[in-house]
């Protein structure tokens, strides 16, 4: 799955061990745990890539497309192929690569992913209040709040809620028509 800026891959050589430092940063972790996160070893990044496309969750590399730096990681996990929904979770590992789009493209891949390919109806996902940043992104992406898990979140000496967001696959379509539509009234 390629865009302008990032394509979705597998893990290739040297990422577990890059996944596995950067796992120690504690903005990177805070963004994308809501509890002490388990420190995999290059083996456990490697096992959880492996196990994907197992029908319940699909682990991605996100690159540069520019100089195929790996950035992060994206995934659609505890797909329910009856129900057809699943979660997604990302992570941009670096500071310089957050605020530039990359997590906003890589979600649109895997929004692609999951409703085209998969036939998924729902897509789901969970962020933390104090992360304003995912907040923003989620709602520009046509993400609806649907929930919140009040003070779940022990963060900085403080309790935040944990919202719940889900995009249907018709509101995706709806999202991506209109951009299709602003598009042609620009370069047709």
């Amino acid at each position: 799955m390629r865009g302008k800026k990032v394509y979705l891959t597998h893990l290739q050589d040297g990422d577990a061990a890059l996944l596995s430092k950067w796992q120690w940063d504690e903005t990177f972790m805070h963004g994308i745990s809501s509890d002490v996160f388990h420190p995999f070893q290059e083996k456990d990044w490697e096992e959880m890539f492996a196990n994907t496309q197992s029908n319940e969750d699909f682990y991605f590399t996100i690159r540069k497309v520019s100089d195929d730096m790996l950035i992060g990681f994206i995934s659609l996990t505890d797909v329910l192929l009856r129900n057809r929904w699943g979660n997604v979770g990302i992570g941009i590992l670096n500071a310089e690569n957050r605020g530039k789009g990359y997590g906003q493209e890589a979600i649109e891949l895997l929004l692609a992913f999951a409703f085209d390919h998969l036939g998924l109806h729902k897509v789901r996902l969970q962020v933390h209040a104090f992360n304003q940043a995912a907040l923003a992104l989620y709602q520009k992406l046509g993400f609806v709040q649907e929930g919140v898990n009040r003070e779940s979140v022990y963060h900085g000496g403080k309790w935040y809620d944990q919202i719940d967001f889900g995009l249907l696959q018709k509101e995706w379509r709806e999202m991506e028509s209109r951009k299709v539509s602003r598009f042609k009234k620009e370069f047709c």
